[in-house]
């Protein structure tokens, strides 16, 4: 039996509730472990050890991101849009491209961390015992981004299931499998991220093979230029890292690594809500690309309506649980962490707003506005970079929590702007007409 069901070539995709749940059900399994990895990483290390290997994990993140370029997200486009016109061979076409392309890029990513861990340990972070886990670092990038290419391919082949599993939490899984009974250190954790990421890209690549179109005759036609759409994408993508990893690295330059370590579990409670957001993002993009495909109008705004309404409804009450417990679940990583109750606030003010605007930079690149978006995220970016940078070396962990939220503002309202205008609706405006629809329709 697969793992998750997904319509045969030439049928019509799945419900989107069905979609949904085998999604956000794939999600749910990251929480215990993404944050059972994050658990053993703070207790196992400690405060200080911890913050050394948050600037670490923030570089893996950063190079990872330039090891893909967004060619992952290129290809679910192109793959949706492929079936959705009854194109199996350029699905196919796109999908060996596109892995080749992420090969080659995740490769030159590695080699050239590998190159600058002892500069950046020294020099940048002045902590030459980082020089051994960047180093480590490096061989992990090549089997992560595999993976999120396999795990691009099937979103676009509507295996969501399969692809949430990849994308979140099977390598955090396999992780915590082999560190549970293991007394960590910076090094040993980063080889153990390296053995987790080998074994599940293994699994990623299995996956793709077994779910591609299977009627793979010749391609007549070259696929579409991955690389330009892939940074195009990217951008969207590039706030996103930057806002995981970016503080990181800005702290360990201008605060303690406690400081890091601080403000590293805050995030990671905050993107509780974020993994939400990323999960109905994933399900809903493939569904834009299938109906920008066959120009459907109304299935765009039905899909917008219905994903914004899952991220509210499902995303309001752990926002208040998590505002309110903010001490205490800091609290559950060591002691220490607690040190952070007012970055995680504030980081989710960041996160409310991103739920608010959900799935719009999704709904922009994949139905052609990607130019559009890039230009948005370009300017968050340009706001981010400087103010981050700024308010981390005057308010430290605090200062980089309002920067969050002040490019969250950018590339969210920015984005539902854009959508406004190309398209004459916003999710949020989709949703109350939905809601105003039912309630019409329930009246005698």
């Amino acid at each position: 039996m697969s793992i998750d069901a997904a319509p045969a070539l030439g049928a019509t995709t799945p419900s989107i509730w069905r979609s949904a749940a085998s999604t956000i059900g794939a999600r749910a399994i990251d929480i215990p472990s993404r944050y059972g990895f994050h658990l053993l990483v703070a207790w196992k290390l400690g405060l200080v050890d911890a913050g050394a290997f948050y600037i670490v994990f923030s570089v893996l993140t950063l190079a990872a991101g330039l090891g893909r370029l967004g060619i992952d997200r290129a290809i679910t486009r192109e793959v949706a849009s492929a079936l959705a016109l009854g194109q199996p061979e350029r699905a196919n076409a796109t999908i060996r491209s596109g892995m080749r392309l992420i090969t080659a890029l995740s490769i030159l990513a590695a080699l050239l961390l590998a190159c600058l861990a002892p500069l950046l340990a020294t020099r940048i972070f002045s902590s030459p015992r980082l020089a051994g886990p960047l180093a480590i670092a490096a061989v992990a990038i090549v089997p992560l981004c595999l993976s999120a290419g396999a795990a691009g391919a099937l979103a676009g082949l509507h295996r969501m299931a399969a692809s949430q599993m990849i994308y979140s939490w099977l390598w955090p899984a396999l992780f915590c499998l082999f560190a549970v009974t293991l007394p960590l250190t910076p090094n040993l954790t980063l080889s153990l991220i390296v053995l987790a990421n080998l074994l599940a890209a293994g699994v990623a690549l299995m996956l793709l093979a077994r779910y591609r179109p299977r009627n793979d005759i010749a391609a007549t036609g070259a696929p579409s230029k991955l690389m330009a759409l892939g940074w195009s994408l990217f951008t969207t993508e590039i706030v996103q890292l930057l806002l995981a990893g970016l503080p990181g690295l800005i702290l360990g330059i201008f605060a303690s690594e406690a400081v890091v370590g601080a403000y590293a579990m805050a995030w990671r409670l905050a993107l509780v809500l974020n993994l939400l957001v990323v999960a109905v993002a994933a399900m809903a993009s493939p569904r834009f690309a299938h109906s920008a495909a066959r120009g459907d109008q109304a299935g765009l705004r039905a899909t917008a309506a219905q994903s914004l309404g899952l991220v509210l409804a499902m995303g309001l009450a752990p926002l208040l649980i998590l505002a309110i417990g903010a001490p205490r679940l800091l609290a559950l990583f060591g002691q220490g962490f607690s040190a952070g109750t007012v970055e995680l606030r504030l980081l989710l003010l960041g996160q409310a707003v991103l739920m608010l605007t959900a799935t719009a930079p999704e709904l922009l690149g994949m139905t052609g506005h990607e130019k559009a978006m890039e230009r948005v995220n370009s300017a968050a970016i340009l706001i981010y970079t400087p103010a981050l940078c700024l308010l981390a070396w005057l308010m430290g962990g605090e200062g980089a929590a309002i920067a969050n939220l002040l490019a969250a503002i950018v590339s969210g309202g920015g984005a539902t702007w854009l959508v406004k205008r190309r398209l004459g609706f916003t999710p949020f405006g989709a949703l109350l007409d939905l809601l105003g629809g039912s309630r019409l329709a329930a009246r005698p």
